[in-house]
């Protein structure tokens, strides 16, 4: 299967769904044709699409052009004489399995000899999902090696993500470059105008060449024309690349995988190496990436916690706030209408998947004309979002959970938290109401606009907050274990402890929400 030639992608157009070949997909994404992928899975959309921006705009510098509007035989001749140029005479850099392990297929470097590759390579999975970035130690949410064998366009899927999102996992198993350390994990930050494939495409090219400029000064060690495609050069796993060699653009791969044919259609061989492909260890992931914001306290790039995406990491990620310079993408383009902010990451742990995150926050135009400006506006509106999560997280940890204390303990005069079973009930009780606000705190955010009043714009957010984190305690009340004579008095003083903190910490919020009930 040959990308540059071959029908290999599922594409939704608004008259028919098709397959396409690879420059085929780039013309019509440029010319914003494509509903949407159906064969592409959404914790592959954006390895795909990062992809698929850097190979474009590798090929549109090495043509001195600009426009992501080109047809499919300008991106045909384009990866053709990029990949000549990279020691690759012929189209086997692009075709999925090659016989010959001495040459580069698609994604897979090749060995530097026949008895290298029958030495290290075993095989690893014989369906793409068992070859995907996702780690699960049973049969439950997604099924293992549910896929075909022979389904082309999601093996390419599958090893695609595989080489450009997955870290460290064990001794041999290499991991990408753009991430902090083994343990990390690649998150997409940007802009989106619009949400399909074609307009985001569009939007981020431009983007992506104007910031090949910083990417080529200093401190960036990369070289203008360096090396793009890296699984053209043999790799027996015993060296690494220099990023001094590279092209900003480069696309890595992490791991010695070949395709071979079998007798039910294809499986993935597999080989460790004692090195990273590139020599990127000190970088912590920094490498200018420009959909990965970059943590200041740490020098390297972002890592997404298990907790994931939550509005906290997302308001700071936002305002450039916390800790951390934005991605390149993320910045919003001056100009009219509502846009979003998106953020996705497949969040790792140590030999574990903790969950593919992603959120879409709709920005208003009003609310994106603040967040482009410098001023007092903008900084009204950071001061409000902090606010507004010092308020949740003050009715949590001062009257609900201390609530849900004395519900489950009984109704002590003083409530014990270093019981860790009462702790864990207590958290999963209090949980719903992390849930409920969670949604309901960018919306919340951006009618601040309307009311220049910051104790009037903090009033509504203060009046959602009590009436979640209430009916949370109402239901606690209804799933404690009984406690025969003491229920009662139990929840007597839940609801007291819950009354009087709200009274005591929020004084004239509470005294507002009275005069209006």
């Amino acid at each position: 299967m040959n990308l540059l030639l071959d029908p290999l992608f599922r594409v939704r157009l608004p008259e028919q769904t098709m397959r396409v070949s690879l420059p085929e997909l780039l013309a019509l994404l440029g010319d914003d044709r494509v509903e949407s992928l159906p064969g592409v899975q959404r914790h592959q959309e954006d390895a795909l699409h990062i992809f698929l921006c850097y190979l474009a705009g590798a090929v549109l510098d090495r043509q001195g052009r600009q426009e992501p509007a080109q047809n499919a035989e300008f991106w045909r001749a384009g990866i053709r004489l990029l990949t000549r140029a990279e020691g690759c005479d012929n189209d086997d850099a692009w075709t999925l399995v090659v016989d010959d392990p001495t040459r580069p297929a698609f994604l897979q470097a090749p060995a530097s000899s026949r008895a290298v590759f029958d030495r290290d390579y075993k095989p690893k999975a014989s369906a793409p999902d068992a070859l995907d970035v996702l780690q699960t130690a049973k049969n439950h949410d997604v099924k293992a090696a549910r896929g075909h064998s022979d389904e082309t366009e999601a093996w390419c899927l599958a090893l695609l993500t595989l080489q450009s999102q997955i870290g460290f996992l064990g001794a041999g198993n290499q991991g990408i470059a753009r991430m902090n350390g083994g343990f990390g994990s690649r998150p997409c930050v940007a802009w989106q105008q619009c949400r399909r494939p074609g307009a985001r495409l569009a939007r981020d090219l431009p983007v992506l060449l104007a910031h090949r400029k910083v990417l080529l000064a200093e401190p960036h060690p990369y070289v203008a024309n360096g090396r793009v495609l890296l699984w053209i050069v043999p790799w027996d796993g015993q060296d690494s690349l220099a990023l001094a060699a590279l092209d900003p653009f480069f696309l890595e791969i992490a791991r010695r995988i070949r395709l071979v044919a079998s007798a039910g259609g294809w499986q993935a061989l597999a080989a460790t190496a004692s090195v990273p492909r590139v020599a990127a260890k000190p970088q912590k992931g920094n490498l200018g990436d420009p959909w990965i914001p970059i943590n200041t306290k740490t020098g390297g790039a972002l890592t997404v916690p298990a907790s994931g995406l939550t509005p906290d990491l997302l308001r700071n990620l936002l305002f450039a706030d916390g800790g951390f310079t934005p991605a390149a993408m993320q910045e919003a383009p001056t100009g009219q209408g509502a846009g979003w902010f998106s953020a996705a990451v497949f969040v790792r742990g140590q030999g574990t998947t903790d969950g593919f995150h992603e959120a879409a926050i709709r920005v208003p135009e009003k609310a994106r004309r603040v967040l482009v400006s410098a001023g007092p506006a903008r900084d009204r509106l950071a001061g409000l979002s902090r606010t507004g999560l010092e308020t949740a997280s003050a009715i949590q940890y001062k009257a609900l959970q201390p609530a849900l204390f004395a519900l489950l303990e009984g109704g002590p005069e003083a409530i014990s938290i270093d019981k860790r079973e009462i702790k864990q009930w207590v958290e999963s009780a209090a949980a719903p109401f992390v849930r409920d606000w969670n949604p309901r705190y960018f919306d919340w955010l951006w009618s601040t606009l309307e009311q220049p009043d910051d104790t009037a714009a903090l009033q509504p957010w203060f009046d959602i907050l009590r009436a979640l984190a209430e009916s949370t305690l109402e239901r606690a009340f209804a799933r404690v274990p009984l406690r025969s004579g003491r229920n009662y008095r139990g929840q007597t003083r839940a609801r007291a402890l819950f009354f009087g903190s709200l009274k005591k910490n929020f004084k004239h919020y509470m005294e507002v929400s009275h005069e209006l009930s």
